[in-house]
């Protein structure tokens, strides 16, 4: 405790009997990485905001800036590093956030497990409440560098002390149940946009006609752009494709490498016509884009545990659904199980490039299926997953919680 103590420091506690005075429910969040780049991260400080909470995010800046618009009552403080794997670095990042926090936090929300130990270790000093939200869950057959194994085993044994647990999928939190010995379920919550977009999609034709692009169809993946993706499945498909007319549209974050590979993938296989790599955008303007493709791609390799569990904890299939878009997904229990639910979407083998030429064509080839399936996926979003009833038992937890502490 005393080590903790010296870390922390005491230069802080006039201004934290100032935030007494003036804040009631604050909540401590903290992030390993740039949450510029997270919608769940993103859309959740916007409720907790509009919940009357007063949040402060500490987390990594990795030199990007997306646009992204925090409410006012969100404290953003980046800590600048210099890489991922630097073990230096991450027990520096730690000991600012221990600097930062504010003895007036209700609770600590510690994000994946580079976020849970310090949020850990903050919780037990204030003898605050402890919430994990998991988003990428590292199993024990993963191979981690020295550092990261150090602290997944921190998350092995610390993670059943928290009060309370989020997974963003239900095949996920239950892996995870058993894999971390915890004592009760974790809250499911999915990854969804806060609304269904305004947009008509029109920046989506706009970014192709500037491109000299013009499709009838549009098979559409947004969000990071790398491999376990079915990416280039998909690109070997479309020689199978009913017509030339349809379009393969991929706009998202990707490694310059792996870009050009793609790029000569298609040249390869005479389908560059058919092929268009789009420049990443702000979140906030992701769903802009969205509604002007017709068919959501969301195919992912059984690299690891999380695409094994995907399902709901897709943000791109969540936004897919709020934009009315029919998805395509691989043929895997959790994401056949939500297509199938709500029969909004196709499956295929996304490590078969005639599986998922079958579904492309038997979809645009039933217009009126299509339209059905669009239908369903709008009304999945606003009945369920919209990111305000997904979030709304956590902020009841958060309530008792910050009310206990």
């Amino acid at each position: 405790m005393q080590s903790i103590n010296r870390l922390i420091g005491v230069e802080r506690w006039e201004t934290d009997c100032q935030d007494r005075m003036n804040n009631s429910c604050r909540i401590g969040v903290i992030f390993y990485n740039n949450p510029d780049t997270y919608p769940p991260i993103v859309n959740g400080l916007r409720l907790l905001s509009q919940a009357g909470f007063v949040c402060d995010l500490v987390c990594r800046d990795d030199g990007e800036r997306w646009g992204v618009s925090y409410p006012p009552k969100v404290n953003v403080q980046r800590v600048v590093t210099r890489g991922h794997s630097s073990w230096r670095e991450y027990v520096g990042f730690v000991a600012r956030v221990m600097r930062r926090a504010s003895s007036t936090t209700s609770v600590f929300i510690g994000h994946d497990m580079h976020g849970l130990l310090p949020a850990r270790l903050l919780a037990t000093f204030y003898r605050r409440p402890l919430v994990y939200h998991c988003h990428d869950f590292t199993d024990a057959s993963r191979v981690l560098p020295l550092g990261s194994r150090i602290v997944r085993a921190f998350e092995q044994r610390f993670a059943r002390t928290a009060d309370l647990v989020i997974v963003p999928d239900r095949e996920r939190a239950a892996y995870m149940k058993r894999a971390l010995g915890l004592k009760k379920p974790p809250v499911v919550v999915a990854n969804s946009p806060l609304t269904r977009p305004a947009s008509s999609g029109a920046p989506l034709q706009v970014a192709l006609g500037e491109r000299g692009k013009s499709f009838e169809r549009i098979v559409y993946r947004q969000g990071r752009i790398g491999a376990g993706h079915g990416i280039e499945a998909t690109l070997r498909s479309i020689p199978a494709w009913r017509s030339t007319s349809w379009g393969f549209v991929v706009m998202g974050i990707g490694e310059p490498a792996y870009l050009e590979e793609l790029t000569a993938l298609a040249h390869s296989l005479r389908v560059e016509q058919q092929f268009v790599i789009l420049p990443p955008v702000s979140y906030d303007r992701v769903l802009d884009f969205t509604p002007g493709a017709d068919l959501g791609h969301a195919l992912y390799e059984p690299v690891h545990i999380n695409n094994l569990h995907m399902g709901t904890a897709s943000n791109k299939v969540m936004e897919y659904m709020a934009a009315g878009l029919p998805l395509l997904v691989s043929n895997r229990s959790s994401l056949r199980a939500l297509v199938e639910k709500y029969e909004c979407g196709v499956t295929a083998d996304e490590s078969q490039p005639e599986s998922i030429a079958i579904a492309i064509n038997t979809l645009f080839e039933d217009e009126a299926g299509a339209r059905r399936m669009a239908a369903s996926a709008s009304a999945a979003f606003d009945e369920v997953f919209s990111y305000g009833r997904q979030l709304a038992p956590v902020l009841d937890a958060l309530l008792e919680l910050a009310a206990r502490a």
